[in-house]
């Protein structure tokens, strides 16, 4: 490994994871509301946990896809992949509580049309990691950013694949930056620090790894087929990676989001098929890998994709699209503990988004998604 390398690591660590409906506007303008999002709370209806705070906030109107966001410094940051112009690149965007959209960075070009930006606070600060077209194959990237969004630094290389997607997934650690992503015929995962990539672990037949970090603990999903696995470690496991199946049976597990919650639970959505159609099923489960509980997320008809899990104290907040007899929609679900479901669904977004992240302030939730040829919207959500 190059000195060059392992000095912008070090520097970077410290030593150290779809056409659109509305007429395109200028970043941060609120376009017209779509149709009332929540329930009225007449007889016999639920009324939906949370609502929206403000309008939506258009972050890009150039075409964008798969937005990741992040609460840090007191704003919220937004990254996506640009389609534009015969160009493709990774952006970064500065969203403010008032809605106010900064300009937005370019932090990389992409020599291919890999992307899938996912966005982490670090110990040094937060960085952007994605995947991008290399000389034999693909290649895992990062950046450290300024409280903006500015790059800084050099960029990262964390990893490489020979596999045609790496869908590159990422968890902030105590030593450094938990990394995992596809290779042929399975998934690797490792640990980057100052020392650059300090160990590596196979993950045999795993597809759709997804991480998640809370104090010193890390969790790693994945999917071999019909069945979905979850681990907890505090550190780097040797060898094999012994997991915990949560389900299994007929159809796909795909796509997992996971976030750990402050009792030390373990909240997993992902799509299943077990039906034909996709759905998205949430399962929490204990520090020891017991599967507690599990519940449809879902409560209408349609396929729904896509899904991104957040915890609020006790309570999981899963974010998704849903093509309900039309162009699809994002919509937020919530649960309490025992996974019983909080309210009513809302539904975020209008028509033609798909792609969801979410994040928790401890005191809201931010969504974004993207709209097919209309670019990267935001909302503010506020739950009882």
């Amino acid at each position: 490994m190059s000195l060059m390398f392992l000095s912008g690591l070090a520097a970077a660590l410290g030593v150290l994871g779809c056409g659109g409906d509305e007429t395109p506007a200028p970043p941060g303008t609120k376009p017209p509301e779509p149709p009332p999002v929540t329930p009225d709370g007449g007889p016999g209806v639920e009324e939906a946990a949370c609502a929206p705070l403000g309008g939506t906030v258009v972050v890009s109107q150039e075409d964008g896809i798969t937005p990741s966001i992040l609460w840090t410094n007191g704003s919220y940051l937004l990254a996506w992949q640009t389609r534009t112009g015969g160009t493709e690149e990774v952006r970064v965007a500065r969203i403010g509580t008032d809605g106010s959209v900064s300009p937005a960075h370019v932090v990389a070009t992409l020599a291919g049309s890999h992307a899938l930006p996912t966005l982490q606070a670090t110990s040094s600060g937060p960085m952007v990691t994605w995947e991008d077209t290399g000389p034999s194959g693909i290649v895992i990237q990062a950046h450290m950013l300024g409280a903006d969004g500015t790059p800084t630094g050099q960029p990262i290389q964390l990893g490489t694949s020979d596999a045609s997607e790496a869908r590159p997934a990422t968890a902030p650690m105590s030593g450094g930056l938990a990394v995992a992503w596809m290779e042929t015929p399975g998934a690797r995962l490792g640990l980057v620090s100052g020392a650059g990539m300090s160990s590596t672990t196979a993950l045999p037949g795993a597809r759709f790894p997804a991480l998640a970090s809370h104090g010193g603990e890390l969790a790693v999903v994945w999917s071999t087929g019909s069945d979905l696995s979850i681990a907890r470690t505090t550190g780097m496991p040797g060898g094999q990676v012994a997991g915990t199946v949560v389900r299994t049976g007929a159809g796909e597990a795909r796509v997992p989001s996971v976030a750990i919650d402050a009792s030390g639970a373990s909240l997993v959505a992902w799509e299943d098929t077990r039906e034909g159609e996709e759905r998205i099923y949430l399962a929490r489960v204990s520090a020891s890998g017991a599967k507690q509980d599990e519940v449809r997320v879902e409560d209408a008809e349609g396929s729904a994709n896509w899904p991104a899990v957040a915890v609020m104290g006790e309570r999981a907040a899963v974010a998704y699209y849903q093509f309900q007899g039309g162009p699809p929609s994002i919509f937020l679900a919530v649960f309490g503990p025992g996974l019983a479901r909080d309210g009513a669904t809302l539904r975020v977004s209008g028509k033609n988004a798909r792609y969801p992240a979410v994040t928790f302030t401890n005191s809201e939730l931010g969504v974004a998604w993207a709209e097919k040829d209309a670019g990267i919207r935001m909302r503010r959500v506020a739950c009882d």
